[in-house]
């Protein structure tokens, strides 16, 4: 989970807030992050209500009998609160910091945070033995102060380089990341590099750019545990099985898998539609695969004329829709000379002009026909389905994406991402 309100308090400096203002704003960071909040011994004169007082502020009155009232504003509400409900909280920079440093790798510092100063040492990264970089947390400043501060750290900079830790980019001006990059400043934003995992606070991929980035800056190579792991995308037939690469995982598949030539083949084509009678029709194949494609082909065939499904008018206007976006490539086919899309697209468009044809009955009536182009979409989608099932049993990551990327009806279609590049050999 990225964390965005809770790098918010930082850029504010030293806040104290009751417990349900807290709540209220970190929203559905708050169970992840109450741990970082330490009780004090200040008592609020005001809370920030509750919804029986419908969200208005609250003045805090201690009676005489000790009882704690809150009243709302220019209202007669009167609602009583506990100790534990107006004591005042505040943020653990003590801990945020050790379990950052411990996480992203760095050496943290150690001594006293002084709530009142608005820079503070974070740590140190070391590169490599004997490079180590400081790393500084900016926080609490106006846009011109920020300027002014990092002006100050440039003309103080003793190291060749230094790490700039922010709450977000809200403080810089046009000209800050300019400045920070002439003086070999690194502007990091925190909620841009810190995430929650499982309770922990963990670096995301962006920690390792910036480091990378900072490497640039200061003429030197990023460690080689900091560099991002090689990941391989692959989908290959090799000898008599699957081999299958998502990341770093790796995992095989039998041969005679039916539905992992139809996955491979729409991975081979990213971003296509592909009519269902085309993805079947490139797939008969030769040899063994050819007789078990074959054999499923007949199962789904015996059955498509069966009369089962209507043509009504919803049916028919899509058809025809169908027919002026195959009358449209056609055009496009023929001007580009492609003679084998331009029988696929014959083909389709007398298939739907007779099923159109043979579906109006006297006076324009419906009449039972068999859908035979859906049956057999169903039966490649079924046949998908199944190999991403068997696909998740050893690399459930890859199932995951494949499911989510390729659309399965009438026409099937992978939906590439820049991230992930296939290789099929």
């Amino acid at each position: 989970m990225r964390l965005k309100n809770f790098c918010i308090p930082i850029q504010w400096g030293y806040p104290l807030y009751v417990m349900r203002a807290w709540e209220n704003f970190f929203k559905d960071e708050f169970d992840s992050l109450a741990d970082f909040l330490l009780p004090t011994d200040d008592l609020s004169p005001r809370h920030p209500g509750t919804e029986a007082s419908y969200w208005q502020e609250l003045k805090v009155q201690i009676e005489p009998d000790g009882r704690i009232i809150g009243a709302p504003n220019r209202s007669r509400i009167r609602i009583e609160l506990t100790k534990a409900d107006i004591l005042l909280h505040k943020f653990d920079m003590y801990r945020l910091r050790k379990e950052m440093c411990d996480s992203f790798g760095l050496m943290p510092q150690t001594g006293e945070i002084d709530q009142w100063e608005r820079t503070v040492p974070w740590g140190f990264w070391e590169a490599e033995k004997g490079a180590k970089f400081p790393v500084t947390l900016f926080q609490g400043w106006s846009g011109r102060q920020f300027r002014d501060r990092l002006m100050e750290a440039a003309l103080n900079r003793e190291a060749a380089g230094e790490i700039i830790l922010t709450a977000n980019r809200y403080e810089w001006r046009e000209d800050v990341p300019d400045i920070a990059r002439k003086h070999k400043l690194l502007l990091v934003p925190l909620d841009e590099i810190i995430q929650m995992e499982d309770g922990k606070l963990l670096p995301t991929q962006e920690w390792n750019e910036y480091l990378t980035a900072f490497c640039k800056m200061v003429e030197m190579d990023l460690p080689s545990k900091y560099r991002k792991k090689a990941q391989g995308y692959v989908f290959a037939r090799r000898d008599d099985e699957w081999f299958l690469q998502y990341g770093e995982t790796t995992s095989k598949l039998e041969l005679d898998l039916l539905g992992a030539p139809f996955i491979q083949y729409l991975l081979k084509y990213p971003d296509q539609r592909i009519h269902v009678r085309e993805l079947w029709g490139e797939l008969m194949g030769t040899g063994r695969r050819r007789k078990k494609i074959e054999s499923d082909f007949a199962e789904t065939l015996s059955g498509l004329f069966e009369g089962d499904a209507m043509v009504d008018r919803e049916a028919e206007e899509n058809y025809r829709n169908r027919l002026l976006e195959l009358s449209q490539k056609r055009i496009k086919a023929e001007g580009e000379n492609k003679t084998y899309e331009l029988d696929q697209i014959n083909t389709e468009f007398e298939m739907i002009k007779s099923t159109l044809d043979s579906a109006r009955g006297f006076g324009g009536r419906t009449v039972k026909i068999g859908n035979e182009t859906q049956k057999l979409a169903d039966r490649v989608r079924q046949i998908i389905n199944r190999a991403l099932k068997s696909i998740r049993k050893n690399n459930p990551n890859m199932a995951q994406y494949l499911k989510n990327s390729i659309e399965r009806g009438v026409h099937f279609k992978y939906n590439s991402s820049s991230e992930v590049s296939w290789k099929f050999e």
